[in-house]
């Protein structure tokens, strides 16, 4: 396993430099407008509760590692909570006609962000070998402790504008993604290390990080697209539609 962790780390690394990144580390930009894809997350951060639930967790245990997989799937599996309060706090919970939403969530804007939940369902659904689920789990984990680290920082800007600290996008959450799998058992990484794997379970896993790596990548890509596109204060508009309006009057 450890040449699998080498991999992610080197993902990493280039995921961190990526150009969504470089948008959350504008200063010039107003902080809520670094946040404005937040509406746009939605069908990852809802269904990730599922993925944990449904797909990550059995019960009872046969293993120590779905143990510690387990242990994960309940800590990760709530953090849905905290995304729903975040946009209350961020003003997305005005009244909208129920069918327009359903648009919105299932659209073209969103398309990649559901393809990111769609793949991770369709890998681990059936996958039989346990370390391959592991290795899915340590890629998302590296992904969303590159990402958070810069969406916490747009968050304490933002915290001096609404006064309220934002659970989801916040320190508090960040302080969760250490990077590695969620389990209460010291030296995580050092046993991850240890844990030896055959020749195709390691082709498999090299093929299942890249695959992660990538859709996470292109599903930031778009949400970056939609921040750009979408004021904060009107998230379901875009600023062409805004423009026309104003042309138009």
């Amino acid at each position: 396993m450890e040449e699998v962790l080498a991999l992610i780390e080197e993902k990493k690394h280039e995921f961190a430099q990526g150009p969504f990144m470089k948008f959350l580390q504008d200063k010039s930009i107003d902080p809520r407008q670094r946040l404005a894809w937040g509406p746009a997350f939605a069908p990852f951060a809802m269904s990730f509760k599922d993925f944990n639930k449904n797909v990550l967790r059995k019960e009872p245990s046969d293993s120590k590692l779905q143990e510690m997989i387990n242990q994960h799937s309940y800590e990760d599996g709530r953090h849905w909570i905290w995304f729903l309060q975040d946009m209350k706090i961020m003003g997305y919970d005005n009244p909208m006609n129920y069918t327009d939403m359903l648009k919105f969530l299932w659209g073209e804007e969103t398309q990649k962000v559901r393809k990111m939940a769609y793949d991770l369902f369709a890998i681990c659904t059936f996958e039989e070998d346990i370390l391959m689920k592991l290795v899915v789990i340590e890629s998302i984990e590296a992904t969303g402790n590159v990402a958070l680290f810069e969406i916490a920082k747009v968050a304490k800007e933002l915290q001096q504008i609404t006064k309220q600290c934002h659970p989801y996008f916040g320190e508090s959450h960040y302080a969760k993604e250490s990077g590695h799998i969620q389990a209460s058992m010291d030296d995580v990484e050092d046993y991850l290390k240890s844990i030896q794997l055959t020749k195709p379970q390691k082709k498999k896993a090299f093929t299942l990080v890249e695959k992660v790596f990538a859709d996470f990548t292109e599903a930031m890509d778009e949400m970056l697209v939609f921040a750009q596109k979408h004021p904060y204060d009107l998230p379901f508009t875009t600023t062409r539609n805004i423009n026309q309006s104003r042309t138009a009057a």
